[in-house]
């Protein structure tokens, strides 16, 4: 098991260095391969420019860098120890240290020095700081003391007896940062004994999500087309998608259009931006689209009327693989961007149904939410299988799938038509896909918070612990999610379609630049895994 901690000063100025080194000593002493980790500073992002991308609103690209970094170092260690800030100038530090321990879903580790302090003025100092990061969902591992003698260390542990921090000890002398040897001998064995072996399950942060998105997405280097190649975000995002080697992005437009656009926003395009007219192309794909539609009665006529949407340009050249996907939605609405997909990409071989997921980026966690987009009144057949295209497209994009099939109801308490779909579906599930966690009925804060999980739901493993939520129908989904995103300020990426041979992607039409490049990476991944 991994194990990453966040050493934190519980007040401005208290030291971390020799501390850090310390508990390194202890760890490695009970076998483990630790390493320190230090993100800002002399060793690692200079403060400059972490303030500078602050306030420009560019702190998640810094966040997704040092997730990089980070868990490059995890994969090769069995314990990492973050070193926070400890220099007291810098400003914005409580929100760095907020962003960092959710980033790497680190348990923290306070630091307390009691110069000039007595046992119940530090106490009531460190308590402070446990609050404000339990209200940021972190998890706490214990505190270190700095700075006692014999009867303070008497007097905090009499006092820390009532806290839900425990003591991970208690290191002497006067100085202001104690020695390594000093803080070695001062490290209690038996709560880090403890500590080492509880279990907890790693969270996937906003920013290792994003991390992990891009990664896997250079890996694949498809092609994705974008039909609405001249709108000045998808302009952007083609742009970044192209520079950070997301996928090869094939805008749909005419070149003076995009040049407008471009010298609009002050940028250039590169060189290797493809840039293909629509007209040019789409009466290749007329031939094609009859034969494809000729049950409905398609003629030449009627596909060349269509195929003056880029939309349906686009979602043809997916079809005959001259793009692997397609995004669009940032001027179109989801039936402009979707009906053509269902028309002429179709379902997945053995698919019944298609479904769609948002994978919403809370402060410390991913969840999947689905199917907020497509179905309006599904089924206990087509429930249960959005349960399953959810859990499968969860476990593809890092997140361990945990699905709670929501309701108005938890367990037994609700009766009625609604339960009783929810009911049937996850039976079918468990019968379908014994692979897959899954419990249901359940209302939303049984699924998500331990505390209401113990109460409602005392025999469920899936209650309180659910990283995937499948919602009843559309009407519940879609006013859920709207509702989380705005009302949390949470991103939520897609609405990723499921279920179909070849990836199209939805936007929102409020969509931000950032939305269309991750957007676009999520398409390229689930066309590299289709391929695979």
């Amino acid at each position: 098991m991994k194990h990453a901690y966040i050493l934190l000063p519980a007040a401005n100025g208290v030291p971390l260095g020799n501390v850090a080194d310390g508990i390194l000593e202890t760890l490695s002493k009970r076998g483990l391969k630790a390493v320190k980790f230090i993100p800002f500073g002399e060793h690692g992002i200079p403060y400059n420019e972490i303030r500078n991308s602050i306030i420009s609103n560019c702190e998640q690209i810094i966040m997704e860098l040092l997730v990089d970094k980070f868990s490059r170092v995890l994969a090769k260690n069995d314990a990492v120890i973050v070193e926070g800030i400890s220099t007291p100038d810098i400003f914005y530090k409580k929100e760095l240290h907020r962003m960092l321990t959710s980033a790497f879903d680190a348990d923290i580790i306070l630091v307390a020095s009691a110069q000039g302090k007595s046992p119940e003025m530090l106490i009531s100092e460190i308590s402070v700081e446990e609050h404000f990061h339990k209200n940021a969902n972190a998890f706490m591992a214990g505190c270190v003391f700095l700075n006692v003698d014999e009867n303070y260390e008497t007097a905090l542990r009499e006092a820390c007896k009532g806290s839900d921090l425990p003591a991970l000890g208690f290191v002497h002398g006067e100085e202001y940062e104690p020695s390594k040897e000093n803080v070695i001998a001062g490290i209690e064995e038996e709560p880090w004994e403890h500590i080492l072996h509880q279990s907890r399950e790693r969270r996937m942060s906003p920013p290792e999500f994003r991390n992990f998105l891009i990664k896997k997405a250079q890996k694949y280097k498809t092609k994705i087309v974008l039909p609405e190649g001249s709108e000045p975000r998808t302009v952007r995002a083609a742009i970044l998608a192209l520079q950070r080697q997301i996928a090869h992005p094939l805008l749909l437009a005419k070149r003076a259009d995009v040049e407008k656009t471009a010298a609009t926003l002050y940028m250039t395009l590169p060189p290797d931006l493809e840039i293909i007219d629509p007209e040019n192309i789409a009466p290749k794909y007329v031939p094609l689209l009859v034969e494809l539609r000729k049950h409905k009665g398609m003629t030449t006529e009627e596909a060349e009327k269509v195929l003056k949407d880029s939309v349906w340009v686009g979602t043809m050249m997916v079809k005959t693989g001259d793009a692997d996907g397609l995004v669009s939605g940032a001027i179109h609405s989801t039936a402009d961007t979707v009906r053509p997909a269902l028309m002429i990409i179709k379902p997945h071989a053995g698919t019944s149904i298609i479904s769609s997921v948002f994978f919403m980026c809370l402060p410390t966690q991913v969840l999947v939410y689905g199917d907020c987009a497509i179905n309006p009144n599904p089924n206990s057949t087509e429930l249960a299988q959005i349960a399953i295209q959810c859990a499968d497209t969860a476990r593809d994009f890092g997140i361990v799938p945990r699905v709670a099939m929501l309701s108005y109801s938890t367990g037994e308490s609700g009766k009625g038509e609604d339960v009783d779909k929810v009911k049937e579906a996850t039976q079918k599930v468990k019968e379908l896909r014994p692979d897959i966690e899954i419990d249901g009925p359940m209302q939303y804060d049984a699924a998500i918070m331990e505390s209401v999980a113990h109460t409602k739901a005392p025999n469920s493993h899936i209650a309180g612990r659910a990283t995937v939520f499948v919602f009843p129908d559309l009407n519940t989904g879609n006013t859920t999610y709207k509702a989380v995103q705005r009302s949390a300020n949470t991103v939520s990426i897609g609405p990723m379609l499921q279920g179909l041979a070849k990836p199209v992607n939805d936007l929102s039409r409020g969509a931000l630049v950032d939305d269309i490049v991750y957007t676009i990476a999520i398409t390229a991944v689930q066309a590299g895994m289709s391929k695979n």
